[in-house]
């Protein structure tokens, strides 16, 4: 089970009792406690996790394409990393656990895209791996901004470090994948 096939996608119930885990982990964390031992969660897969602020502001947002790991290690490991290890942010303090807001995207496996004209703004992300770097922008980051296919992938090279086009540079590969997710929001915020 990947991506959409995960019952993270569909069962609301798990969705609910995972969020509820992520926030477990990030207190435990800010306590100095051990991990707490979260849902079952059945298969591999990767996963994003973003933290937005009381204000709706993005706090962090750390992801991992991993399909040999299983997904409850993923997710915890990605909560930690999110929460404590984003280099855009300072590590979270303890007064922002309240109200904070979890985001988790469940990736599917990501594809060589094969023409740009077929990304579907909204339902697909981009995955840039170029010699120089690599960046990574989920669906909902395109369709925030308002962007068309051409855009995204010039938002994803710069992302990476890197021009607006070096995506079609040699050795670039630019890949598509999607990422259901679920929240204790209704609007996720891109990352």
């Amino acid at each position: 089970m990947t991506g959409e096939d995960s019952p993270l996608v569909s069962d609301r119930g798990l969705q609910k009792a995972v969020l509820g885990w992520c926030r477990e982990i990030i207190r435990a964390a800010l306590d100095r406690k051990p991990e707490p031992p979260g849902p079952e969660i059945p298969g591999n897969g990767g996963v994003f996790v973003t933290l937005k602020d009381r204000e709706g502001e993005l706090r962090g947002c750390i992801g991992r394409f991993s399909w040999d790991k299983p997904i409850k290690a993923v997710i915890a490991e990605i909560t930690r990393a999110a929460a404590f290890e984003d280099p855009r942010f300072p590590p979270l303090s303890p007064p922002e656990l309240e109200g904070l807001e979890i985001t988790v995207s469940v990736l599917t496996p990501p594809e060589p895209l094969l023409d740009l004209e077929s990304v579907v703004i909204g339902r697909d992300g981009l995955y840039l791996l170029h010699p120089r770097g690599r960046g990574v922008l989920l669906p909902v980051v395109a369709e925030e901004h308002g962007w068309d296919a051409r855009a995204f992938a010039e938002h994803t090279s710069r992302k990476a470090g890197l021009p607006p086009q070096a995506y079609k540079d040699p050795g670039a590969r630019l890949l598509v994948f999607r990422a259901p997710a679920f929240s204790d929001s209704e609007s996720p915020l891109p990352c």
